[in-house]
C-alpha cells in the first residue's frame, strides 16, 4: 500500500499547471489505496555501458561472446530490436529510470545537465511500494552528482579502488560492483529493487586476464567477454539462492559502440544503429521465452516494470508496457524518438535527432537521412536525396513537441572542473556548453564535420607519440582544408604551448576564435594563451564575461585573470579574481595556491603577519585538496622560510622536491632554512646539491656567488 506521504511526494513532483497529471496521481492512489497488494517481485536491473546488440550471442551467434547472458536469455524474452534514446550514458539511463525520453526530462548529455529533483524516478516510484533500493555503478557519468540517485536507499558510486587498468575516481571493474550489490542483497527478506551498472565495455578498452589473452586483438570483445563472465556469477547468485524464482530481470546495453563504423570510433555524435541498437532481455517467472521483432525502446521498461508487479503506472511515462508482446500478441506501432546532442553542446555543430517507425528511420540534421531497416538496418543507403522529406519533417516536428516538457527546458547545469576533466579523460566531450549553435547548414552537420575531428585527434596523437611535425603538419591540413573545426586549433595550441611557442599558440587560437566566436573553449583558452605569452593587458582587456555565460562557473578564468592582474601589478583585483575563482569551485586547488603566493608577497613586502597567516591558510588548503600539489608544498615552506618558522619550513621545502625533483628552488630555500638554524652540515649537503642542479646553471653572476658564499660558510 502507498503511503500518503509518497502520494504527497508524487503530486508535488508534478509539473505546475497539469491538471490532468494530477487528477491521474489522485486516481492512482485511490486504486493503491484499496486495491490487492502488489506482486512481491523482486526486481534487478542490469545495465551494461556500451554494449553493441550484435556483440550479444542471442542477437549474432557469429560476433557474439556473451555464454552466461546468452544462457539467461534462453528462458526469457529477447527483443530483437530494441533502441535506446540517445548513445550516451547519463541521458540513457535517464531514460530509463524516468520512463521518458530526453526532450521530456531534459538531459541530452552528460556534460552540463542534472537529472532534476522533480521527476519521478522508478527507484521512487518503487520505494512508494515498500521496496528497498540499492544502485551499484561502474562509471562516473553516473555519479550521484547527476541526480539519478533519487529514490535510492544505497547508491554506491565509490571509484576510489585501486585496480590494475582502472582509472581511478573515474570508473571501476564489474566484479567491484558486483562484489558491492551482492553484499548489500545478502540476507534481504523485503522485495527489492537492485540496479547493477557495468561501465567496462567503454573506452579505454582494457580488459583484466585471461580475457586480454583471449582477445586475440580484440578489446572491445574482451571488455564484453569479462563483463560476461561477471554477470554469470551475478545469475549463478540468484539461482543459488533461489531469487531467480521471485525476481524479474530485466538486462540492456544503455547504448552501442561504432567501432569505426560511418568513420565514429566511439559513441556520441552518430545515432546509427551501431550505438543506439541495444540488447533488452526480460526474464520473470512464469515467462515463457520469446523472441520479438516489434520495435521496442528504453522508455518501455518503466511500464512493463509496473505492469509485471500489477502495480499503477505513474502519468508522466512516454513508454508502453511490453506486457502484450511476452504473450505473442502486438501493440501499435508508435515513434521512438532518438538524439545525438553531445558535439551539438558542445563544439557549436548541427544537431543529430530524428524517430524510428516500424522499418523506417528518419534522422532530422543539417543533412537529412532516411533509411529502410526492414532492408538496411546497417544504414549504408541514405533514401532522403531527391525524396521529399516533408512528412517526415512534420512528423519529427510534432514527436518533439509531444515529448517536450517546461521542467526538462531547467535540466542543464553547469560543470564543475573537476567533472569536466573526469569526463574529458572517459574520451567524453566536456566543454561548457552554450546552448548549441541556433541555425545549421551543411557544412555544420556531424557527417561532415567528424572526419575533420578524428584527423585532429591523430594529430596530437601521432605528436604524442613523439613525431611531432608529423602531428603539427596533420592540424594545419586540418586548419586549412575546414576552418570550422575547434579542436584543431586547440590541438596545434597544445603543442606549441608544451614546444615553449607561447606566440606561436595564441596566433593558432586568435585564428580560431575568429572562425569560431561562439565556441568559449578558444575563448578562455586565449586568455590563458594572452598571459602565457606576457601580453597582461591585453588579457585583462579580452575578459568580456557579459559575451559568454559559460564564465560565471568557470574557476580557471578567473583564475588567470587574477594572474594577469598581479603581473600588471594590480594586487587588490588579483585577489578579488583568485577568491572569485576559489567562490566557484572550492576544490580547486590552484587559486588557493596563486592566493597563497600573493598573500606572501604582501607578507614579504610589509612584514605583517596576517598576510603570512593567510597564505599559510590557502597554501594548506591547496595541499589538502591536492596532496601531489609540488608548488603549494614549496610555496608553504618559502612561507615559514620567511616567517623564520625553520622547523615547519624545512619539510615542506622537502616534499616539494620530493614530488618534483625539477623543482631546484626547493634545494635552494631548504638550504637557507638549515643554515639558518646552525645545521651547517645538512646545509652544505643541500647546497651542493642545488650547486649540481639545472637551476643553478640559469642563476645570475650574483646569485650564484651568493650560493658558494654559502657553501663555503657551512664548510
Amino acid at each position: 500500500m502507498v503511503s500518503e506521504g509518497c502520494i504527497l511526494k508524487r503530486l508535488l513532483r508534478l509539473r505546475a499547471g497539469a491538471v490532468p497529471a494530477f487528477a491521474a496521481a489522485l486516481i492512482i492512489a485511490a486504486v493503491a489505496s484499496e486495491g490487492s497488494p502488489p506482486r512481491k517481485l523482486n526486481v534487478l536491473l542490469i545495465t551494461i555501458d556500451t554494449l553493441r546488440a550484435d556483440r550479444v550471442g542471442v542477437y549474432d551467434p557469429g560476433k557474439g561472446r556473451t555464454p552466461e547472458i546468452d544462457r539467461w536469455a534462453s528462458e526469457s524474452a529477447v527483443f530483437l530490436r530494441a533502441f535506446a534514446h540517445t548513445p550516451t550514458t547519463l541521458p540513457s539511463h535517464t531514460s530509463i529510470l524516468l520512463g521518458t525520453a530526453p526532450p521530456h526530462h531534459g538531459v541530452h548529455d552528460n556534460a552540463g545537465f542534472v537529472v532534476r529533483g522533480d521527476f519521478l524516478t522508478l527507484a521512487e516510484h518503487l520505494k512508494g511500494y515498500g521496496y528497498a533500493t540499492g544502485a551499484f555503478v561502474g562509471g562516473f557519468p553516473l555519479a550521484a552528482r547527476f541526480g539519478l540517485n533519487q529514490g535510492f536507499d544505497v547508491y554506491d558510486d565509490d571509484f576510489s579502488l585501486e585496480e590494475p587498468g582502472i582509472d581511478r575516481g573515474r570508473e571501476r571493474r564489474a566484479q567491484a560492483v558486483l562484489d558491492r550489490a551482492l553484499a548489500w542483497l545478502k540476507g534481504r527478506t523485503t522485495p527489492w529493487f537492485l540496479w547493477i551498472h557495468c561501465y567496462d565495455p567503454h573506452d579505454p578498452y582494457s580488459p583484466p586476464e585471461p580475457f586480454l589473452s583471449k582477445a586475440a586483438g580484440d578489446l572491445y570483445g574482451g571488455e564484453v567477454a569479462y563483463t560476461d563472465a561477471v554477470i554469470g556469477r551475478l545469475f549463478r547468485a540468484l539461482e543459488s539462492g533461489g531469487l531467480s524464482s521471485s525476481t524479474l530481470t530485466v538486462l540492456t546495453g544503455d547504448h552501442g559502440e561504432s567501432l569505426g563504423e560511418h568513420g565514429e570510433k566511439t559513441h556520441g555524435f552518430l545515432a546509427y544503429n551501431a550505438t543506439i541498437h541495444v540488447p533488452l532481455i526480460i526474464r520473470w517467472p512464469g515467462q515463457i521465452r520469446r523472441r520479438v521483432r516489434q520495435n521496442v525502446s528504453h522508455v518501455d521498461i518503466f511500464p512493463t516494470v509496473c505492469d509485471v508487479l500489477d502495480i499503477p503506472k505513474p502519468p508522466q511515462l512516454q513508454g508502453a508496457t511490453l506486457l502484450p508482446l511476452f504473450g505473442g500478441k502486438e501493440r501499435e506501432e508508435t515513434s521512438i524518438f532518438f538524439e545525438a546532442l553531445s558535439a551539438f553542446y558542445n563544439l557549436g555543430w548541427g544537431p543529430v535527432s530524428g524517430f524510428i517507425l516500424r522499418d523506417e528511420k528518419y534522422i532530422e540534421s543539417p543533412i537529412p537521412e532516411i533509411y529502410d531497416l526492414d532492408r538496411d538496418f546497417d544504414e549504408v543507403k541514405n533514401l532522403a536525396p531527391g525524396r521529399d522529406i516533408g512528412p517526415q519533417k512534420d512528423r519529427f516536428d510534432g514527436l518533439l513537441r509531444q515529448m517536450t516538457s517546461e521542467a526538462g527546458r531547467k535540466a542543464g547545469a553547469a560543470l564543475d572542473r573537476e567533472a569536466q576533466e573526469k569526463l574529458r579523460s572517459l574520451g567524453y566531450l566536456a566543454g561548457r556548453p552554450g546552448g548549441g549553435r541556433k541555425s545549421s547548414g551543411p557544412e555544420t552537420d556531424v557527417k561532415t564535420l567528424l572526419p575533420w575531428h578524428n584527423k585532429s585527434m591523430e594529430g596530437i596523437d601521432l605528436w604524442q607519440a613523439g613525431k611531432v611535425r608529423e602531428g603539427i603538419e596533420t592540424l594545419k591540413e586540418v586548419i586549412t582544408a575546414n576552418p570550422k573545426v575547434s579542436t584543431a586549433y586547440l590541438n596545434l595550441a597544445t603543442v606549441y604551448k608544451t614546444q615553449g611557442r607561447p606566440q606561436d599558440a595564441l596566433s593558432v587560437l586568435r585564428m580560431g576564435l575568429d572562425e569560431m566566436p561562439d565556441i568559449y573553449d578558444l575563448y578562455v583558452q586565449t586568455i590563458i594563451a594572452l598571459y602565457d605569452a606576457g601580453r597582461y593587458a591585453e588579457a585583462i582587456k579580452a575578459f568580456h564575461p557579459e559575451s559568454y555565460p559559460q564564465i560565471a562557473s568557470d574557476p580557471i578564468i578567473w583564475n588567470s585573470l587574477g594572474l594577469a592582474y598581479w603581473r600588471s601589478g594590480d594586487v587588490a583585483k588579483a585577489r578579488a579574481n583568485f577568491e572569485t575563482s576559489i567562490s566557484i569551485d572550492k576544490a580547486y586547488a590552484v587559486p588557493h595556491n596563486n592566493l597563497g603566493a600573493l598573500l606572501l608577497y604582501q607578507f614579504k613586502a610589509t612584514n605583517e603577519a596576517a598576510f603570512y597567516r593567510s597564505a599559510v591558510e590557502h597554501y594548506d588548503r591547496a595541499i589538502a585538496l591536492d596532496p601531489s600539489y609540488s608548488a603549494a608544498s614549496h610555496g608553504l615552506g618559502v612561507a615559514h622560510f620567511q616567517a623564520k618558522d625553520y622547523d615547519r619550513a624545512i619539510p615542506n621545502l622537502k616534499r616539494a622536491r620530493e614530488l618534483d625533483s625539477t623543482l631546484d628552488e626547493a634545494l635552494y630555500f631548504l638550504g637557507l632554512a638549515y643554515f639558518a638554524k646552525g645545521d651547517r652540515v645538512q646545509a652544505l649537503r643541500v647546497f651542493t646539491d642545488y650547486k649540481n642542479s639545472p637551476g643553478y646553471t640559469q642563476l645570475s653572476t650574483q646569485e650564484k656567488a651568493r650560493v658558494d658564499d654559502y657553501i663555503a660558510k657551512s664548510r
